[in-house]
């Protein structure tokens, strides 16, 4: 049996807290499971994880030296498992993107709500009063650099990922890892009372949302046509013009790239638990002491995974079907009560839209609008409009020109049966109506520089592919920005 690595999460760790407050039984419930020579606990919080000038490269740099030192140097060369939390999702794959062998001598990952796409309260404990409040009653910082790769749509995070998905750089095939993804979608009772919408929303754990949390994305491009660079200065105009009165172009600009759509990564093992939250002493998914028999049997398989291809994608399919029992249990089990919220509507999937929008040149279009306009189709007379579906937006601090949509994809509609409550799960993406997705760009500096709108019809179809319930799907889009006759000229004399 190799060794068990468990890596916990930012703000883990206060200036007393000891390590059976992190990560309550689990420690003495894996020994159980597979012997008490079996567990390893690098505790890389005692990095000062709250200090504001830590990044995650140092904290993934200080992880590199304590598997190099001589106490755990052993690990490199036998291999482990390593169980993480949260932020420790960001670390562990930071390692491997930056020291990681291939092989690497990790076998299984295993990711207990990993923080792989951010947390919505990333850029609140950035604010200067939770900031106040830590050093107050924490003795601690915030850890600012930190929270800026854990915002949601943060540029750091998603080039992380979208690393394992080039060719030598895949996870499963070149560095031989297996993971598996679990996360709850329970918000504490008393987050209800909080005037914080990230804290008790639906599809959510109370700190990262499920689809946060999985790392089975989507990705695509949007691209310019070669015309669109050389397009002339009246064209130009009357895109423009026909944009601002709301009209629909005549010409076809933009396109997605359909070769990105086709790159499908390998299934990664994802399973949604039953009343399971971020965490806390009842429930949490670490230290949580009433769901034990939900957490530790999977994270009992996804370590006994041998490496093997259909092994591995058969436990995919048993944790899918695990998420399928746990709506099951949510309809039949959660009973509505007075003064209570609406329980299904915890498990009622969502999905993260992620939209980069940067010009020809790699530099972000800060200033934009991102407009989604469901078009009237006669064959789907009831089917759902995604604009109906987008909760929240948010734009990234850092890179503005990067906006996350999220979206209610998946409803609960209940039924009454004899003995007590049903209910049926409806992916709303499977009766989609097509859609017009139109961006404008603008540059307030210069009157000099114009963006040619974009415009790009996608049919129902292509919406089902690009985007599923409890998943991210990220969009790299190209808006063309164009200098005026003004910025540079050539004359003949």
């Amino acid at each position: 049996m190799k060794p068990i690595v468990l890596i916990h999460g930012y703000s883990a760790e206060g200036k007393k807290r000891k390590v059976e407050d992190i990560y309550g039984s689990l420690p003495d419930d894996l020994r159980t499971r597979f012997g008490s020579g079996g567990v390893v606990e690098i505790d890389l919080s005692r990095w000062i994880s709250l200090s504001d000038g830590i990044a995650l490269d140092d904290v993934s740099f200080a992880l590199e030296r304590s598997l190099r030192s001589r106490r755990f140097r052993k690990l490199l060369d036998s291999g482990f498992h390593v169980v993480i939390h949260s932020t420790g999702a960001l670390v562990v794959r930071n390692w491997l993107r930056l020291y990681g062998e291939r092989p690497s001598p990790i076998a299984n990952l295993v990711h207990l709500a990993g923080a792989n796409f951010g947390s919505g309260l990333a850029h609140i404990g950035q604010g200067q009063l939770i900031r106040w409040g830590r050093q107050i009653f924490e003795g601690v910082d915030s850890g600012v650099r930190v929270l800026s790769e854990l915002e949601l749509g943060s540029t750091k995070t998603i080039e992380l990922h979208l690393h394992f998905r080039e060719s030598g750089c895949r996870m499963f095939e070149d560095y031989q890892v297996q993971e598996f993804c679990m996360i709850g979608s329970r918000s504490a009772d008393l987050m209800q009372l909080v005037p914080i919408r990230y804290v008790k929303e639906d599809s959510a754990d109370g700190v990262v949302r499920t689809s946060a949390g999985n790392l089975n994305f989507r990705y695509a491009a949007i691209v310019d046509r070669e015309a669109a660079r050389s397009i002339s200065k009246r064209k130009l105009g009357n895109e423009v013009e026909q944009r601002l009165l709301s009209e629909p172009s005549n010409e076809i600009w933009y396109e997605f790239d359909a070769t990105l759509l086709e790159s499908e990564q390998r299934g990664i093992p994802f399973a949604l638990l039953f009343e399971t939250t971020h965490t806390g002493k009842e429930q949490g998914i670490v230290s949580g002491t009433d769901n034990r028999d939900e957490v530790l049997p999977l994270i009992e398989q996804a370590i006994r995974t041998p490496y093997d291809g259909e092994v591995y994608a058969q436990v995919a399919a048993d944790w899918r079907g695990h998420t399928q029992e746990t709506q099951r249990r949510a309809a039949e089990e959660l009973e509505w009560k007075p003064l209570d919220w609406y329980r299904q509507g915890e498990y009622e999937g969502h999905s993260q839209l992620i939209v980069r929008i940067r010009d020809q040149f790699g530099a972000d279009v800060e200033h934009h609008d991102i407009t989604f306009k469901s078009i009237e189709d006669a064959d789907r007379p009831k089917a759902y409009r995604l604009e109906k579906m987008i909760e929240t937006v948010h734009m990234n601090r850092r890179n503005r020109g990067t906006a996350t949509f999220y979206l209610r994809t998946m409803e609960f509609k209940k039924r009454r049966k004899r003995g007590g409550q049903s209910g049926v799960w409806i992916n709303r993406l499977d009766n989609v109506a097509p859609l017009r997705f139109e961006i404008t760009g603008t540059e307030p500096q210069s009157e000099e520089i114009s963006y040619l709108p974009l415009e790009v019809t996608v049919s129902p179809e292509e919406l089902a592919r690009l985007i599923q319930p409890f998943e991210t799907t990220i969009v790299d889009v190209t808006l063309v920005r164009l200098p005026s006759e003004k910025v540079f000229r050539l004359t003949r004399t």
